[in-house]
C-alpha cells in the first residue's frame, strides 16, 4: 500500500489508538535491516530529534512534508534527466564541433568555409 501511496490507517482492535505512524517507522526500521540504503542518516535522525521541545518543532514536519511531496512531483523529471545524462551516447568531440559549428552557420546565415585571408569575397 505504502508503495502504491495508497492513504491508510492502522488501528488497534481493542483501544482504538492510532497504530499508523508506529507501524511505518517499523517498515523504515525492516527495510533498513534488510540492507536497503538508509535515508534517514545519523546526522538527519539526530537534528530531527533536537527538534522535540524546540520552538520550531510545528515549523519543521509541515516543512519536510512540503519538500518531500515536491521532490516527488519533480521525481521523474530528475529520472528521466539522471537516464539521459548517463545513458545517452556521448558526442566525440570532432562531431560535437562540427555539429556547433553548422548551428553557429545557420543562426548567422554565414558559411564559414569561405576563404580565411579575412577578406570578403562577396560582389
Amino acid at each position: 500500500m505504502v508503495i502504491k501511496r495508497e492513504r491508510f490507517k492502522v488501528i488497534h482492535s481493542k483501544t482504538e489508538k492510532d497504530l499508523t505512524r508506529t507501524v511505518l517507522l517499523q517498515i523504515i526500521t525492516e527495510q533498513e535491516d534488510e540492507g536497503h540504503q538508509s535515508l534517514l542518516t545519523n546526522r538527519v535522525l539526530e537534528e530531527l530529534i533536537r527538534f522535540y521541545g524546540d520552538q520550531m518543532a510545528p515549523v519543521v514536519g509541515p516543512f519536510i512534508e512540503q519538500q518531500i511531496v515536491f521532490f516527488l512531483k519533480e521525481q521523474d523529471k530528475i529520472r528521466q534527466q539522471f537516464q539521459k545524462a548517463f545513458t545517452a551516447p556521448y558526442i566525440k568531440p570532432d562531431k560535437l564541433v562540427k555539429k556547433m559549428v553548422e548551428q553557429y552557420q545557420a543562426f548567422t546565415g554565414k558559411n564559414t568555409n569561405s576563404d580565411s585571408s579575412g577578406e570578403n569575397n562577396d560582389k
